[in-house]
């Protein structure tokens, strides 16, 4: 393996550590301060180590279904939410690169993506419709944009960590 597959690899292992949360950071300046992050957070540091490496880079979108688990995703009048990862250029093609859930979740029934440094990784959850990439127009909007309660309510969010928590056997808070 040369030395900048090397990197890039080093790269994602490093930001696939961080915890997944969604109570905590959501852009890069915060991830490695905070120690935890959502899908947002950990792209975003993942595209600008890309970038800082030399290679060219882009955010792209997706909708998706949240788990089934915890119980309470249940009570959502809707599962549908938007994901976010990164792609990367290399040998003139797109690689996509997702490492938002951690080792620890794969017990849980989470994809936990490797990488090889130089092909797609698995997405960390399935995409519903086509990749979102800057220039497609609108970024997609879970339900199709109609109002209503947020998909991922604040309830749900933390019965999620709660139970994100308890998979890597920490202490519920």
């Amino acid at each position: 393996m040369d030395d900048q597959v090397a990197e890039r690899i080093r790269l994602f292992e490093q930001v696939r550590a961080v915890p997944y949360a969604t109570d905590g950071a959501h852009d890069a300046e915060s991830l490695m301060v905070i120690g935890r992050g959502d899908c947002l957070a950990k792209a975003d540091f993942l595209l600008r180590g890309f970038l800082l490496l030399g290679y060219p880079a882009r955010r792209v979108r997706w909708l998706y279904l949240l788990p089934e688990q915890p119980a309470e995703v249940h009570q959502l009048v809707s599962r549908q939410d938007a994901h976010s990862a990164v792609e990367v250029l290399l040998a003139e093609v797109w690689v996509l690169v997702d490492a938002t859930h951690d080792p620890a979740l794969a017990g849980a029934g989470l994809t936990v993506a490797s990488w090889d440094g130089w092909t797609d990784t698995l997405p960390a959850y399935p995409p519903l419709d086509e990749i979102w990439r800057p220039g497609d127009g609108p970024e997609p909007v879970p339900n199709g944009g109609r109002p209503g309660p947020d998909p991922a309510g604040p309830g749900y969010r933390v019965a999620f960590n709660r139970w994100l928590r308890s998979v890597r056997g920490a202490p519920a808070r």
